[in-house]
C-alpha cells in the first residue's frame, strides 16, 4: 500500500503533461492515449466497488468507456483519491471477488500498482513524453510482480508475456514482465 499514493501521483502527473495532440495518438496497447486513462479511470471505479464488497459482477457494471468527460485531469485526480480512500478503509483480511479469481488484499494492491505504473508508461509512450518510471515504484512493483511471473504468463493478461531476454535495467525488465518489450 505503501507505493500506491505515490503511483497514483505519478500517474496523474503523466496524464496532466498530456499535450493537447497527444490524446488521440495511439499507445502500445493498441488503444488511444485517451482510452487507455479512462482505462485506469474504470480500474479506479472498479477498485472502490471491490473493496466495499462488491461481487466480480457488481464491480464491473457500468464499467464501459466514457469516464474522462471533458476533464480527463480531474477525473484521474478524483477517482484516484477515491481509490487510496478504498485502500485505506479496507478490510485487509477480506476475500476479493476479483473477475480473474478470488483474491487477498495485498494481491489487489499489486494489480492496481501494476495499472498505475505500467499504462502510466504506455500513455507516456504514446504522447511523446519521457517515459522514465520512478525508481521507487519500478524497485518495489517489481520485488511484488517478480515473484508472479510465473502466474502473471499463465494469465495471458499481459501482451506477449515476458521475453526471458537479459536488460539491463530493471525498468526495462519490469516492462517486459507487462507484455512490454523495450526497444
Amino acid at each position: 500500500m505503501d507505493l500506491l499514493p505515490l503511483a497514483t501521483v505519478d500517474f496523474l502527473d503523466r496524464v496532466s503533461a498530456v499535450p493537447d495532440d497527444g490524446w488521440d495518438r495511439g499507445t502500445l496497447c493498441g488503444i488511444s492515449v485517451r482510452e487507455v486513462v479512462d482505462h485506469v479511470v474504470a480500474g479506479n471505479l472498479f477498485a472502490v466497488r471491490l473493496l466495499g464488497g462488491a461481487s466480480a459482477a457488481e464491480a464491473t457494471a457500468g464499467l464501459g468507456e466514457g469516464h474522462l468527460g471533458d476533464d480527463p485531469v480531474a477525473a484521474v485526480r478524483a477517482t484516484g483519491e477515491d481509490q487510496l480512500k478504498a485502500f485505506q478503509e479496507a478490510d485487509r483480511s477480506a476475500v476479493l471477488h476479483h473477475p480473474s479469481r478470488d483474491i487477498d488484499y495485498d494481491t489487489f494492491v499489486r494489480f492496481r500498482l501494476g495499472e498505475l505504473v505500467v499504462h502510466g508508461w504506455d500513455l507516456s509512450v504514446g504522447a511523446g513524453l519521457d517515459t522514465k518510471l520512478h525508481l521507487l515504484l519500478v524497485e518495489g512493483l517489481w520485488e511484488l510482480v517478480e515473484p508472479h511471473l510465473d502466474e502473471m504468463r499463465a494469465m495471458g493478461a499481459f501482451g506477449a508475456g515476458a521475453s526471458g531476454r537479459e536488460y539491463a535495467s530493471l525498468q526495462d525488465k519490469l516492462l517486459d514482465a507487462y507484455g512490454r518489450v523495450p526497444a
